[in-house]
This record gives structure tokens, sequence and C-alpha cells, in this order.
């Protein structure tokens, strides 16, 4: 059984406050770098809401709540020690010099642009943020333009795993379908930005 199944068969035996809190802290811990998928975190909320274990929108609150907070955390840390934080145990071993350059770059470029866009690339996430708190970016425009970014994915992974109900394969195969759809919008957004 992959991570991926294994996470949400277990998070779909789960029920109120304690599905809620999990929910929330998984998706804290994927906004610290951890390589857990925050979008099967998603859907395994929107699995629990399809069984009657939480309701729709509750999944999309815990799941909202626990992405800005995972977000703000790693910005968090970014503002307060800025390149020192570099060197803090846990970032250092996840955040590697070549993610942290990647986003330095693309943060440089376009700091309005990439707040966004950020939430939508797997991998480059916790990066980007960690930069654009140590770059200074203010946090109106971080918060606002995260937010923004959280208010369209999470409902729409949510969604896709309430569809789906309790089948796991097929909650997986439209998951990857659907990766590959906002995958595409993205790169459709960048295209339409620098063109």
């Amino acid at each position: 059984m992959s991570i991926k199944e294994t996470l949400i068969t277990n998070l779909s035996q789960l029920d109120g406050a304690t599905a809620y809190s999990a929910i929330v802290g998984l998706l804290l811990i994927c906004g610290l770098g951890v390589p857990l998928p925050e979008d099967i975190t998603l859907l395994a909320a929107g699995v629990l809401a399809s069984v009657g274990s939480i309701t729709l929108w509750g999944g999309m609150i815990a799941g909202f709540f626990g992405v800005m907070m995972g977000d703000a955390f790693l910005y968090s840390v970014g503002r307060i020690y800025g390149r020192k934080a570099f060197q803090l145990p846990v970032i250092r071993t996840i955040m590697t010099p070549s993610r942290v350059a990647k986003a330095e770059r693309k943060i440089i470029r376009n700091s309005h642009f990439i707040c966004f866009v950020a939430r939508f690339l797997p991998g480059l996430r916790s990066p980007i943020f960690l930069m654009s708190g140590i770059m200074g970016v203010r946090p109106v425009v971080f918060y606002g333009l995260d937010g923004l970014a959280a208010l369209i994915s999470v409902p729409f992974w949510v969604y896709i795993g309430y569809l789906v109900g309790e089948n796991i394969d097929d909650a997986l195969r439209m998951a990857e379908r659907a990766q590959l759809s906002v995958g595409a919008v993205v790169l459709v957004l960048v295209a339409a930005y620098f063109g």
C-alpha cells in the first residue's frame, strides 16, 4: 500500500474533532516542507465528509486553516530569522541549496505573482514561502495572495474527495488527473503573465 493509500485509509477512519485535528495537524506538517502529500490530506477530508464523519464545510475550513498555518509558519520564520533560518536544523534538512536558489530567483523576479502561484507548485511551495519572508515580502501581500490561492485549491481538493466518497482508488486516480489539470492551468497562467 502506498503512502497515499495509507494516509487516506487512516484518515478516513476518524470522525468529529479527532478528524478535524488530524487534518489541520497533517497540513501544518506538510506546510513545514515535510514530504507528505498535502493534496491527499485534503482529498481525505472530502472522503470523511462524504461518509458523514465531518461536514463538507468543516473539511474545507479545517483544510484552509491547516494550509494557512503551515504557510504562515515558514513565512514567519523567514521574516524573523532572515538568512539565519537556513541554519535551523529542521529547515537545513528540508531546504536544499538548489531548492532555495530556485525559490530565490523566482521571488526576486516577481514576488506578487509567485506568492499566488506557489500554492500550486508542490515541492517549491515551502522554500518559496520561506524565501518570501526572508526577502521581506510584505505580510499583506503574502497572506492576501496565498490566502486567495488557498481559497481556490483547498475547496477543489476537498470537493473531489467528497465526490468520489469511499472509493480510494477512484480518489487517487482523480487526484492524479486533477494534478495534471491544475498544472496545465498554472502553466497557462504563467505563460499569460509573462506573455
